[in-house]
């Protein structure tokens, strides 16, 4: 077995700054994400669900899910159980 060589790093130190976790705030323009939203419920059980949207709207999705500081999943289920309840009061 042969002996490894430290690895290289761009200052010379032995710890690796990338592996680091990142403590600043995410801005997205003009916006600053908050911290991430902590549910008042238990997880409920999901199933897998996949669609195809607008790739512009899954990046507005995106960002203005990172912004709020809520995963998307919630973010769909928010606005699923909506447009449910508006179809049903028709």
């Amino acid at each position: 077995m042969t002996n490894r060589r430290p690895r290289k790093t761009p200052s010379g130190s032995s710890a690796n700054p990338a592996l680091a976790p990142n403590r600043e705030r995410l801005k997205v323009g003009d916006a600053v994400a908050g911290p991430p939203a902590q549910s008042s419920r238990a997880p409920a059980k999901r199933v897998p669900f996949g669609s195809y949207i607008d790739p512009e709207l899954h990046k507005e999705l995106r960002v203005m899910c990172a912004v709020e500081g809520i995963e998307i999943r919630d973010a769909l289920d928010q606005a699923l159980r909506q447009w449910i309840t508006n179809h049903n009061a028709l």
